[in-house]
């Protein structure tokens, strides 16, 4: 069964039409929008955490297949507020990248800081500890001047360039540890920061880390609203991440996410559960 599975799997991803889907789909280990029940999952397990005052009327966010574009789109915008709270995401990795922790990964997320704080003050959004509480995030956004952000943390150092975080922007961390750590916002590469240490703190467990947590005990947390998140058990390139786009320029909405279709999706999610299972 499982050598058909994984035959299954070879096909499926060299049948794919890659001019179209824009979701990559090698290393795809989980797909969420924040629909009627927030913590469902398109792939992978459902999320948890504590969130904030439920789905909102806010930009629609088109997730779905070449036949049928918003699939997994809802009237609710697929959106959820979020203040002083977290989404914990379990993304069903694996070991990697030569350590015992998960060290080559990409996260996905669409988020507004709707809150944009004080000057020099900051917003936790990605936190890689086993507890979200009592640790400080791994990235933040920092506002320099009204309207102007910079995202980074200390360890991986800061972007030069700025962008309005009080917009929506479809954030995308990429990392590789020991040879790079880098962050793109809207399919542009903000930061390219210090590499850091295999199984250290930018290593991952398989089956946690939170969002939009940075210790609110600190005052690192901001008001926002988040959507869909995505996952994948390796660094996605440059132009992986530009091709899933984003707000690009303040859109009203952002580039649309196409997925395979709903057989494919399950034979890939079935194959990845199998092969994590065998390491």
């Amino acid at each position: 069964m499982k050598k058909l599975v994984l035959v299954a799997l070879v096909l499926a991803i060299s049948g794919i039409a890659g001019a179209a889907v824009n979701v990559p789909v090698n290393g795809l280990t989980g797909l969420w929008t924040f629909g009627a029940d927030w913590t469902a999952p398109i792939v992978g397990q459902p999320l948890s955490g504590v969130v904030g005052n439920g789905n909102q009327s806010v930009p629609w966010v088109e997730i779905g297949t070449v036949a049928n574009g918003g699939l997994y789109s809802n009237g609710l915008g697929a959106q959820m507020f979020s203040a002083d709270t977290y989404v914990t995401v379990n993304p069903s990795f694996a070991a990697n990248g030569g350590g015992s922790y998960v060290n080559e990964y990409t996260i996905a997320f669409d988020y507004a800081q709707t809150d944009g704080g004080s000057v020099g003050g900051v917003n936790g959004l990605f936190q890689s500890a086993w507890d979200h509480i009592g640790s400080s995030a791994e990235l933040f956004n920092k506002k320099t001047s009204e309207g102007n952000f910079i995202i980074g943390h200390d360890s991986t150092g800061w972007s030069t360039a700025t962008f309005n975080a009080t917009q929506w922007h479809r954030y995308m961390i990429s990392v590789d540890n020991g040879n790079f750590f880098r962050v793109y916002v809207d399919g542009v590469l903000l930061l390219d920061g210090t590499a850091q240490g295999v199984d250290g703190t930018y290593s991952l467990y398989i089956d946690r880390f939170h969002l939009l947590e940075g210790d609110w005990n600190w005052g690192n947390d901001r008001w926002g609203y988040i959507s869909t998140i995505a996952t994948w058990g390796r660094a996605l390139s440059t132009s992986e991440i530009g091709a899933m786009g984003g707000w690009i320029g303040g859109a009203a909405t952002p580039t649309a996410l196409i997925v395979p279709e709903p057989a494919t999706l399950a034979i890939l999610a079935l194959g990845g559960l199998l092969l994590r299972r065998k390491k």
